[in-house]
């Protein structure tokens, strides 16, 4: 007979899913299935943007979204990791058992069945307040943004919802106090059509009206509202244990009121399949196709072919590459290189991470060409202890577009700490630093802010 322990040990499972879209604080850290289910979810996103839009920058910057069913009458003992899991501190335990100040450490909203209110209270310094090269203004911004969530799931599938409202009150520009300052809403449904068909669906809203708080990663446009909207829709079919076959539709609509900003969306398509050859190792081949679709001025196009291997060299480092091409229409002599390159290792109480990309992307920053980009990418998370995580991420970005007329060089880094001293609340001090240096047409401009802020998190 099969002793209980071992019993239990094989008959425990748990599903849980996580998908990243934010930088500094809200920057994800993959946990248990995420490389699945999470794949799934936006594995078109990981060479679409180079750090231009959201499409490229979803694995990185998504903030994380953690599901999870687990018996509540036992211990949990894992039988297995997952390909590629990272065995740090954030996951030798089942979701449900990890304490809710932890999930709230690591940047993981509380999520449960129903309805999840929440309250964030920011204040912060400021010495560019509209992020401009010169005349730069400092300023204290006092920030309210009350928000909730909504998670339901069944034996086919899973449904999560969010949205977010923010108020915000200026010490010295007080004619930019606004109750609607800033939107953000997020919906993300897994429906299992069958056992061997998974469909996903991903819609993604933020309204803003500083640069330097866009979450979707690219050239940061002038003070301003702007309004930004990525939606997806996703296929897999498991045509064999080893092979599934991929395809996904997405846009991206950018959006802004800044003068002589012009309005674009952008349209993608892509087919592929990916195989397991072993158990540490996957190989996938896509075909992408986009349609840069320009409120003013010429429309393009674009073609891509590219081959991506991820290997699990051990249960603590995970590296991933790609190469490919990509021709722009109308110009089809035009051939750029695509590129990608992870790191992702594990020592003890900190997770690493390290990557490049190089692609051409759609437009942001209200330009209307498509953009050729390179970006490095560089975080960092530390368990200092029970209750306190250190937090440290990099972001360059090389941006030009392709008659060279301009360039930019976009830097970002930064660090903080986050101290959770109830299972409901988290408070974190960070330092940010925004560096946009621009070169239109031979005219140089420099756009630099550094921002302190103080942010207090309640989960209900």
């Amino acid at each position: 007979m099969m002793p209980e322990r071992k019993r239990r040990h094989v008959s425990q499972s748990m599903q849980s899913r996580i998908a990243t879209v934010g930088l500094g604080d809200r920057q994800g850290i993959d946990l248990k299935r995420g490389r699945r289910l999470a794949g799934a979810t936006c594995r078109w996103l990981r060479l679409s943007m180079a750090g231009m839009v959201a499409m490229a920058a979803w694995p990185w910057l998504a903030q994380p979204i953690v599901s999870a069913q687990e018996p509540d009458n036992e211990e949990f003992v894992r039988p297995k990791r997952e390909f590629g899991e990272l065995p740090s501190w954030q996951n030798q335990m089942g979701y449900e058992r990890m304490p809710v100040s932890e999930k709230l450490l690591l940047g993981v909203p509380t999520r449960r069945e129903g309805f999840t209110p929440r309250l964030t209270v920011t204040e912060q310094y400021t010495d560019n307040v509209f992020f401009t090269a010169q005349n730069r203004g400092t300023d204290y911004i006092t920030k309210i943004a009350p928000g909730l969530g909504y998670t339901t799931s069944g034996r086919d599938g899973q449904l999560t919802a969010e949205y977010s409202i923010e108020s915000r009150v200026y010490a010295k520009n007080t004619n930019q106090n606004s109750a609607v300052s800033r939107q953000n809403g997020e919906l993300l449904g897994l429906w299992n059509v069958t056992d061997r068909t998974t469909l996903t669906m991903f819609e993604r809203f933020e309204s803003f009206q500083d640069p330097t708080e866009q979450m979707t990663p690219g050239v940061m446009g002038a003070f301003g509202r702007t309004s930004i909207n990525l939606a997806a829709l996703m296929v897999r079919h498991r045509l064999t244990p080893s092979v599934d076959l991929l395809t996904n539709y997405a846009n991206f609509l950018w959006s802004t009121d800044a003068p002589g900003a012009i309005n674009s969306m952008t349209h993608e398509g892509e087919v592929g399949a990916r195989v397991r050859e072993t158990q540490w190792s996957r190989t996938t081949v896509k075909y992408r196709f986009r349609f840069f679709d320009f409120q003013q001025g010429h429309d393009f196009q674009s073609h891509s072919a590219l081959v991506a291997q991820e290997l699990d060299l051990s249960e603590t480092l995970v590296v991933s590459g790609t190469i490919g091409a990509v021709r722009v229409e109308p110009k089809p002599s035009t051939v750029e290189v695509l590129a990608q390159a992870s790191i992702k290792k594990s020592i003890g109480d900190a997770l690493y991470e390290i990557s490049y990309m190089r692609d051409v992307f759609p437009p942001s920053g209200g330009l209307s060409q498509p953009l050729v980009g390179d970006f490095i990418r560089a975080s960092t998370k530390i368990r200092l202890a029970n209750d306190f995580l250190f937090d440290a991420g990099l972001t360059w970005i090389l941006t030009s577009t392709r008659s060279d007329d301009l360039t930019v060089h976009t830097l970002k880094w930064n660090v903080g700490i986050s101290y959770s001293p109830a299972s409901w609340l988290v408070t974190r001090l960070g330092y940010d630093m925004f560096d946009q240096r621009e070169d239109i047409l031979g005219t140089s401009a420099n756009r630099l802010a550094n921002t302190v802020n103080l942010r207090l998190i309640a989960t209900f």
